[in-house]
């Protein structure tokens, strides 16, 4: 019986620091680890609606866009410099153009880069002066 105490108690110091090691990664990012599913879903639905997907891309794309989404936010927290961010953030876009292109049809893909050359660069939450007297 006390063996069996002893085992418990032993598993249960185990679990304990564990889950601690666990709330300390949380603690180190703002946040939650991935982007929240409405980011995502919302992205992909407007996708979906101006290109016209089908199931199986619509599906493809969302996974996509959940990894576009989380890298974008991890580059945001882990690099101070703008500079560095604008470089990083455009290695991001060219790898998720290119697999954009792997999913979409040649229609949809010039329709997908129609719309991302119309869209104005949207300013940086981060910079002080952007929207303001700076």
């Amino acid at each position: 019986m006390k063996s069996l105490l002893l085992l418990a108690l032993f598993i249960g110091c185990f679990c304990g620091s564990a889950s601690a090691q666990k709330r300390d990664c949380y603690a180190e990012r703002p946040g939650a680890l991935l982007p929240s599913l409405a980011r995502v879903d919302g992205l992909t639905r407007q996708m979906g609606s101006q290109l016209r997907l089908n199931e199986a891309q619509y599906i493809r794309l969302r996974f996509v866009n959940q990894i576009k989404l989380a890298r974008l936010d991890e580059i945001e927290y882990e690099y101070t410099d703008a500079e560095q961010r604008r470089q990083k953030a455009a290695e991001l876009e060219a790898q998720y153009e290119a697999e954009c292109s792997r999913i979409l049809t040649p229609t949809q893909l010039s329709v997908f880069r129609a719309e991302q050359n119309q869209q104005p660069e949207q300013p940086n939450k981060n910079d002080t002066n952007a929207g303001g007297l700076g």
